[in-house]
């Protein structure tokens, strides 16, 4: 008599088999999150010009080599936002400041300067934190202050307050202003993409890509204005003549 030996599979294992043999369909990648990167938030005229600086360390480094003031440079904008108007300003002084040449009128070379807003519709809280001013009363050692003029339309659980206790809450927004930053006010769902070409007519010599979280009800100050209203239409003057 012949034995037959049988093996018994874990039906996980059959199951992830009948799986990758065609039973399901697994052409789509898993959808998973970058790595965690900070990002600055660009909040005054002040960042403006650290980024301006920036942008010329960058373009004199790149100009070294050139002979002293045979390439002047022509700095322009794409359009009339506020941003570029206060930029090309603050580019140009950190320009000169660091002895590149500047031209007053068009060149063969072209600095320009683009920027770009992006809305991000998707996950916009309709009912969003509202930061707490913060009393600092010693190193290491806060706390929030105004809760009831701040929180008073949020809803808690009865007893919830009490039962956390002040110090873990204030564990948790103090927690929460690390990760965040009080001064940064945390992510938003609005940012600028600030972009610089240096180029020729027919080729770019070097570029700069710069993104920055904005604040929604600053998106304006990267937006080219509105163009001006149409001319009135004239009015036709009618003269009565007599037959």
């Amino acid at each position: 008599m012949v034995c037959m030996r049988t093996t018994t599979f874990p039906l996980a294992a059959i199951v992830a088999a009948a799986l990758l043999a065609g039973c399901g369909t697994l052409d789509k990648p898993r959808a998973d999150n970058y790595p965690a990167t900070g990002q600055k938030k660009a909040r005054a005229v002040h960042h403006w010009d650290v980024l301006a600086g920036d942008v010329a360390a960058r373009v004199a480094e790149k100009i070294a080599a050139w002979p002293a003031g045979e390439h002047p440079i022509h700095v322009t904008v794409a359009d009339g936002s506020s941003f570029n108007q206060g930029f090309l300003k603050l580019l140009r002084v950190q320009l000169l400041d660091r002895g590149v040449v500047l031209s007053t009128g068009p060149a063969n070379v072209e600095l320009e300067v683009q920027t770009q807003v992006v809305q991000h519709e998707a996950g916009v809280p309709s009912n969003p934190p509202i930061p707490l001013p913060l009393t600092i009363l010693g190193t290491g050692v806060g706390v929030w202050r105004d809760w009831k003029v701040h929180y008073s339309d949020r809803n808690l659980l009865p007893g919830v307050a009490t039962a956390l206790g002040v110090g873990a809450g204030l564990a948790l927004d103090l927690m929460q202003m690390h990760t965040q930053g009080a001064a940064a006010g945390g992510p938003t769902h609005t940012e600028v993409l600030i972009t610089t070409s240096l180029k020729t007519r027919d080729r770019y010599l070097a570029g700069s890509a710069d993104m920055y979280y904005i604040e929604r009800e600053d998106a304006v100050l990267y937006q080219p204005p509105p163009p001006p209203p149409p001319p009135p239409a004239p009015v036709k003057q009618w003269k009565v003549v007599a037959p």
